[in-house]
Parts: C-alpha cells; structure tokens; sequence
C-alpha cells in the first residue's frame, strides 16, 4: 500500500535558498518529506523530475482579473487558467472592477464569484478609499487594500484614486489599525497632466509613443514615493509600492528600509524589458514601457534593487485589454484602455533572466515567491518547499528554448507582449496543494478548486 500521495523523483529542488537533490513526498495536500532517491518510500503517484528544477509556485500580488464588468477581457477562470501554465499557484486580484469593490458587499460577491472558477489559490485587494468600509471588510476576511494615486480613464478609477496628502493620511491610517498591508500605485496626477498638455503644445501626437515618454518621466514617479513614504512615517501602516521603477523612487525605498520603516516595493516585468523599438513595433501591447529600458540610470538602478533586495517582489500585473481595445485608442492613449496579459508566460520571463545571468535563482524566488508570501504573513506555509508547506510547485526545464507567439494562449484576449521573444525556462508541471494543475501547458485543473487567501495582520 502507498504510503503517500505523491513522489516527485530525481529533481534539484529549491530548499533555503540553494538547489538540493532530493524526492519530495506529498500526502494531503502538503510536502511531508525530502528524501533521498535511495529512499524506498512508496506513493500513489510517482513524477520523474529527472534534469529539472522544482521550484516555489509564483504567489503573484498584482492580478488584474476584470471580473465583474469586463469579463470580455478576462475572468476568474481564464485569469486562472494563463497563471496556471505559467507557474502561478496564488494570485490576488485587485479592486477596479465594475463594481468597485469597496463595500463588504462587492467584496463578498467577488470572492464568491471567484470561489467558483478559479484554478488556483485566490485573494484580494480590496479599495482603501471608502473609510468607514475599511475596518468591516479586514472583519469580513480581505486580504489587504490598494490605493490608485493616478486617476483617469479606465483602468484608473478615480472612485479608487486618493491624491489628496489628508485623504491619504486618513485612509493610511485607517488601514494601519487592521494590521493589513495597503498596495498604493505613485502617481503625481498634477504633474502628468501638465508635462501632457506640455507635450500636445509641442505638436507631440497623442499616441502610445508621447503617452509611454511623458507617462514614465521619472519625476512623476519619485515625488509622490517621496509624499508616500513620509506619510507611511506618520501611520507605520504596511505599505507596499507597485510599480518602483523610478530611479528617484528606488533610493527613497532604500533609505526608508535603512530607516526601519514598513515599505517594500514591487515591480512588473515590462517596465524593465520592453524597449522603444517595442513601442513602434507593437505599439499599444508595449505602453507604457519603452523608455525606461533606454535611461542608463534607471535600468542601472532597477537592476541593482532586484538583485540586493531594495525591490522585494516582482508582480506581474496582469492587466489584460483587448487588441480592438488597443486599436481603437491609437491615437488618443490618454483616454485608453492601458495594460497587458503577463500570467501566460510569467516564470519563463524571470527564468529567461536567470539563464541570461542577470538575476541569480535564488533572487528570482524569493521576488516571485518568498516576499509575497512575506507580504501576506503565510510564509512558509506558501512560498517555499519545507516539510509543512502547501505544495505548490513548478517542474521546470531551464534548458528548453521556445520564441513565444499569440498561438497557445489561455488569457482570454489572446495576445502577449512578448510576441516573438526568444526565451529560455519552461515550466512543464504547475502542482497546487499537491494536485497536478497543468501538465506542458495543458490544464488539468478543476474550476473552482482554487482557495481563499484571508487577510493576515502583521
């Protein structure tokens, strides 16, 4: 008779931070054991893990489901679905859908919805804005929070956007008493809008190109790190920074963690890999990237933060539109759709990293990994393979070269960024409490098997 669930036999497993040669046993859900190959432990089912890595399920923190309201553009299921074939085991879902969820109302009949189809493991940030729902949706079970500073057309609701340095406060605080982290995305509103009436002046067009060069100038970025920083120093609320690819941005979140403060940041990988040529060869799929990848400095600094830790968690917002979507907006991207599906391919980007030597393994686990784990006070239960931890888990190939394409996609749009990317790292197994979810990129999957992530103060 087995005396476990599953084997995983002959893989380099990632344990503590370095590569092991190990089996890893699992019954229930969970990783009972690591063993040696000699071991005569039997199982149900045995996986031949033989020339590949085992690696840590991404936790990703940054999704973009568009579930309720713009399920043309992606649900609960497809959302689950794409992060599945790319090694994403828990994702959490933020609040700018239609409704907003800013209610304990809307927030219970998100969760319920996604209950219901996704795949893997869910949470979700819920609006910091609304403050008298704050503390009754912390009680209700949310994960945590998020803040937009920038406000527009959608996806930035300005029913979800607080720029006001009082609101700010209040809403900080108010968050700081349920012990839950708050997610804010930076954003100088003020200053966008006059560097963009400055740029029309010029006789600059209103296209992905003048959006993606004025909606990245650095300093629209870094001050309102700077006003964020010093209101997280009046509250000590757990504040977590997306999108941290300004230069200026970066050594403000160094000097405040030299300073004790509760900041951690995150950033999306396609600030730090699509190029201007990206811009004029994909147009719309590529904004609002570009001109990052051209400042010395900034890549300079980007890089050097995910290697040392100044930057803790690469999260993928997974934001998808349709390409018509895209299309439509050519020529006035202030008033577009902006965001791009990642979740397809997302272990296979950071691994392409990992191949090129610009990041080490250790580094690429613990940002798409360990700190969000962090984040969300469940390490090591997830995030890590120890004996007690859920198994969720990657099977991966790093040697395995593919160029990726729109073809084969789970993402309800259909489309990738990435398009023509030669990359190196396939993700051949994605393993969920100890059941296989997609086997080389097929989904195995049950809609609805994916659980809950409550909220856990810190």
């Amino acid at each position: 008779m087995a005396n476990y669930q599953t084997r995983i036999r002959g893989g380099d497993v990632y344990v503590g931070g370095r590569l092991v040669r190990a089996d890893v046993l699992i019954d229930e859900g969970r990783i009972v054991g690591l063993v040696d190959g000699a071991s005569t432990a039997e199982a149900a089912e045995t996986i031949d893990a033989t020339g590949r890595l085992v690696l840590p399920g991404i936790i990703d923190t940054h999704a973009h489901t568009r579930e309720p309201g713009y399920t043309h553009k992606e649900d609960f299921l497809s959302a689950s679905q794409a992060g599945a074939a790319g090694g994403v085991t828990t994702m959490i879902d933020m609040p700018n859908v239609e409704p907003p969820t800013d209610t304990v109302e809307t927030y219970l009949e998100k969760r319920e919805q996604a209950d219901r189809t996704s795949i893997i493991d869910f949470g979700h940030w819920v609006a910091g804005t609304n403050l008298d729902e704050i503390p009754k949706m912390a009680e209700a079970g949310a994960t945590g929070y998020k803040i937009f500073q920038v406000s527009g057309a959608y996806p930035h609701d300005p029913r979800l956007a607080l720029n006001d340095e009082a609101a700010l406060l209040k809403a900080m605080r108010a968050v700081e008493k349920t012990g839950l982290p708050l997610n804010i995305h930076p954003f100088n509103q003020s200053l966008f809008e006059e560097l963009s009436e400055e740029a029309f002046a010029a006789g600059k067009p209103a296209n992905w190109y003048t959006f993606g060069e004025v909606y990245t100038t650095d300093a629209i970025w870094h001050t309102a790190v700077n006003t964020l920083i010093n209101l997280q120093r009046l509250t000590d609320v757990r504040l977590n920074l997306v999108h941290t690819h300004s230069a200026g941005s970066l050594r403000l979140i160094r000097a405040a963690k030299a300073d004790g403060q509760r900041v951690t940041a995150s950033l999306d990988p396609k600030y730090y890999h699509l190029t201007r040529e990206d811009l004029l060869r994909i147009k719309g799929r590529a904004c609002p990237g570009g001109f990052i990848t051209e400042d010395a400095d900034r890549m300079a600094e980007i890089w050097r933060s995910l290697n040392d830790g100044n930057i803790d968690s690469i999260d993928a917002d997974h934001a998808p539109h349709t390409l018509e979507e895209l299309e439509q907006m050519e020529d006035d991207a202030w008033h577009s759709a902006m965001g791009s599906p990642q979740y397809d391919w997302q272990y296979t980007i950071t691994l392409t990293d990992v191949n090129d030597g610009k990041l080490s393994l250790r580094r690429a686990v613990e940002l798409l990994a360990e700190a969000p784990a962090r984040l969300l006070g469940i390490f090591p239960n997830k995030g890590a393979l120890l004996p007690g931890s859920d198994a969720d888990l990657v099977v991966v190939d790093m040697s395995r070269e593919l160029t990726l394409s729109d073809d084969g996609l789970y993402t309800k749009v259909g489309w990738t960024p990435y398009v023509d990317w030669k990359v190196k790292g396939y993700v051949e197994l994605t393993m969920l409490r100890g059941t296989v979810i997609a086997r080389d990129r097929e989904i195995v999957g049950t809609p609805g098997f994916g659980q809950y992530i409550a909220g856990v103060p810190q």
